[in-house]
């Protein structure tokens, strides 16, 4: 009875041993945080611009507040850093999955052991490449699933905690016109409220007029760099980059990784393509947004998982790590995959997830990325979403 906590925890501590010890060689994206938020600090490097960071394109990212958050990280050795980082994470990862399969799961209801099996083989790839990376990925998808979670029980707290991953990284705003149509109101209120003090937060440690250039800044970079028409420098797994990589012939000399393959259809006007994403785009959300409204009685597990899979599909640019965005749809599936479609979809999702992982050699796992093998995975997974809320709905219409 007391043998399987103990190897649980022998476990747990072993992969986040590992973990640790990688990260602490192989910082990645923490490496940028680090050394940028460092030559803020001491004056050496500018927080926005080619030369922040480590320049492009691992240039700094992030809004003024995320250099003070950072700050006790910057403070310590690197590998240390990196080291603690990724604990964090693991830590925060338990905590988040306790809570999400006690909130999530259907009252009454227990998931096979085998449909278990299908989500983590499906989410695994993409929590581990986040992981592996150090981005703050991870981190804004907690506090994001943790707002979602108390929102109508506790909308301060849910404000606070969504309006901190606004802060950190934009996409949580995807959010908020969705808790509009839910008319979850005194969460966007305070969220909104919340936005406007964090932001001008560090305005104490840089000015305040200091802090207002630094947010312009940081817009007109990342503006630029999400909306324009070039692509990005890695396979980027959204709608956009799929029509862009299919579409439109792409220059992979201008990256830094030149060896990625083309294989387009047609080739038409980047500008085209992109006007086509955001009409493509903003159709979907539009729907999905009278959608969750006629839903908004509901405990919305499922609508919520169905806002993260669209986050995934939608936003202008979506690496591999980022995809850990999927760990709440991957997770309420499990609860629905006794439906024979949602189940179809889930097996087919997990077999794409592992292919290019389990894959040996860099050239087919580039290519796979250019197919888009992770965008096709995702949008099995929403229309898994969708079958359960179908059904959901179909039950709910039953008479008593």
């Amino acid at each position: 009875m007391f043998l399987r906590p103990i190897l649980l925890a022998i476990g747990i501590f072993t992969i986040a041993a590992g973990f640790a010890y990688y990260t602490s060689s192989h910082p990645m994206d923490f490496r940028v945080y680090h050394y940028g938020a460092r030559g803020v600090f001491d004056g050496t490097r500018p927080v926005y611009g080619a030369a922040s960071g480590l320049g492009w394109p691992m240039h700094y990212r992030y809004p003024p507040l995320f250099l003070l958050l950072f700050a006790p990280l910057a403070a310590l050795p690197l590998g240390w850093g990196a080291a603690i980082w990724v604990t964090l994470k693991i830590i925060v990862l338990i905590v988040l999955l306790r809570v999400m399969r006690c909130r999530l799961q259907p009252a009454g209801a227990r998931s096979p052991s085998w449909s278990f099996c299908i989500v983590f083989l499906f989410i695994t790839p993409y929590l581990v490449e986040e992981f592996r990376y150090g981005n703050a990925q991870f981190f804004v998808v907690a506090l994001t699933a943790a707002s979602l979670l108390v929102a109508r029980e506790r909308p301060v707290l849910s404000a606070a905690s969504l309006a901190l991953a606004v802060c950190v990284k934009v996409w949580p705003v995807f959010f908020v016109p969705y808790l509009v149509v839910r008319r979850d109101w005194q969460v966007v209120a305070y969220t909104l409220g919340f936005v406007v003090f964090l932001t001008l937060l560090p305005s104490f440690y840089f000015g305040f007029h200091d802090n207002l250039n630094l947010l312009g800044q940081w817009f007109s970079q990342e503006s630029q760099t999400q909306l324009g028409s070039r692509e990005i420098w890695f396979p980027n797994q959204s709608l956009r980059g799929v029509l862009m990589r299919y579409l439109t012939v792409i220059d992979y000399s201008q990256v830094p990784d030149s060896n990625y393959q083309q294989i387009h259809i047609a080739e038409l006007d980047p500008e085209l393509v992109r006007a086509l994403w955001i009409v493509v785009a903003a159709a979907v959300y539009i729907a999905f947004l009278v959608f969750a409204g006629r839903r908004r009685h509901t405990d919305g597990r499922l609508e919520h998982g169905l806002a993260f899979c669209l986050l995934a599909l939608l936003e202008p640019f979506t690496q591999k790590y980022a995809l850990a965005v999927l760990l709440w749809p991957a997770l309420i599936s499990g609860s629905f995959m006794a439906i024979r479609y949602v189940r179809l979809f889930m097996y087919i999702a997990a077999a794409l997830a592992l292919i290019q992982p389990l894959t040996p050699g860099s050239a087919a796992q580039r290519l796979f990325q250019v197919l888009g093998l992770d965008f096709a995975a995702a949008l099995l997974l929403t229309l898994a979403i969708l079958a359960a809320c179908w059904k959901s709905s179909n039950d709910d219409a039953l008479p008593a």
